[in-house]
């Protein structure tokens, strides 16, 4: 499938399938999965100069140009065969943490190079677009922290009036490095930065559910994918957990109209509500977009179910299905003891 991709590109960096044999394998994954879901998209793709890496176009929408970059691991791994490492037991250092100040280093050095003052960028929607390959499993609980970095807050649950909701607490800097201002889109000088394309499943999985839950045969294996939805009930911070065979009718009716899951599933764009030149919603239809309102951020999604988190299995078919309640994810919450009373 990656190969496939690759024969896809447009016109490919000449050190790409070196890399894919290298430490840069992860950036030239993200690079390849952006191209599917442009393309599924019905864009327009064309790489016609050296950086930035796409530009892309449709009727509806105009035009963007788009970079793709990695959060790099401190030491690479092998994305085949490496373990999922220990996540941060405490949130707020889950969500303004080590991975927070590597998103926020890895977004500075690409808006010093100043894309959007070349030439043929001027004027025209610039995104940035990030995947986490900080460390092995760490975009199963990094989004957050993108999130808190892009637009300020750091969010935390509560008890009030005997339930538990979501507060937003505003910031301006990072606790473990106040050189590091948060809050990327307030600031004036991005201006240019139209917005931020992310994924949390830039992954080896990811090439292999798409074909599994088109019906392709996985004889005496079974792909199951366990992790959490997305929960729109007003002040919910936790997601609804799951556990689907990717080849199953349950599993690919979560994806009309497609039947089977599309390259787009976990893509969501970030608006900056201060850019020069926003990009058009319908310049990526089926993408979660995430919209500036008055006083608030809205979230406008193309596929009913928004994965927040997830990990793909793959077991013997005989093998019973894990049940929700097994989930790994249910410990990544504050526990009732450290919630505050509001």
């Amino acid at each position: 499938m990656l190969n496939q991709l690759y024969l896809a590109m447009p016109n490919p960096d000449p050190n790409w399938a070196r890399d894919c044999q290298t430490g840069n394998f992860h950036t030239r994954l993200w690079e390849t999965l952006l191209l599917a879901s442009f393309r599924e998209q019905g864009l327009l793709v064309t790489q016609d100069y050296p950086s930035p890496d796409f530009h892309v176009t449709n009727k509806a929408g105009g035009d963007a140009w788009v970079e793709a970059v990695t959060v790099n691991p401190p030491e690479r791994y092998d994305h085949a065969i490496a373990v999922a490492a220990p996540f941060p037991q405490d949130r707020r250092e889950r969500v303004l943490g080590t991975v927070t100040e590597r998103y926020a280093r890895t977004l500075r050095n690409k808006l010093c190079k100043n894309y959007t003052e070349m030439t043929h960028v001027v004027g025209r929607p610039f995104a940035i677009a990030i995947a986490d390959f900080y460390s092995p499993g760490s975009m199963m609980w990094s989004r957050e922290a993108l999130i808190s970095y892009l637009y300020g807050f750091y969010v935390r649950e509560v008890a009030e009036e005997g339930k538990i909701v979501a507060v937003a607490e505003a910031l301006d800097k990072l606790p473990g490095d106040p050189n590091i201002r948060v809050g990327l889109f307030s600031s004036f000088e991005n201006i240019t930065l139209s917005a931020i394309i992310f994924s949390n499943a830039a992954t080896l999985s990811k090439l292999s559910r798409v074909p599994v839950s088109f019906g392709g045969k996985s004889e005496d294996y079974r792909y199951v994918r366990v992790g959490e939805f997305a929960d729109d009930t007003p002040g919910a911070l936790r997601g609804i957990p799951f556990s689907m065979d990717v080849n199953s009718d349950e599993y690919r009716s979560l994806w009309k109209p497609y039947g089977y899951e599309p390259w787009t599933a976990e893509i969501e764009v970030f608006h900056n509500p201060n850019a020069l030149h926003p990009i058009n919603p319908s310049l990526f239809p089926e993408a979660t977009h995430w919209l500036p309102t008055d006083g608030g951020i809205d979230c406008k999604r193309y596929f009913r179910h928004s994965i927040l988190k997830s990990q793909t299995l793959i077991q013997p078919s005989y093998m019973p299905i894990p049940s929700v309640d097994s989930l790994m994810f249910k410990d990544t919450y504050e526990s009732a003891d450290t919630w505050d009373e509001n």
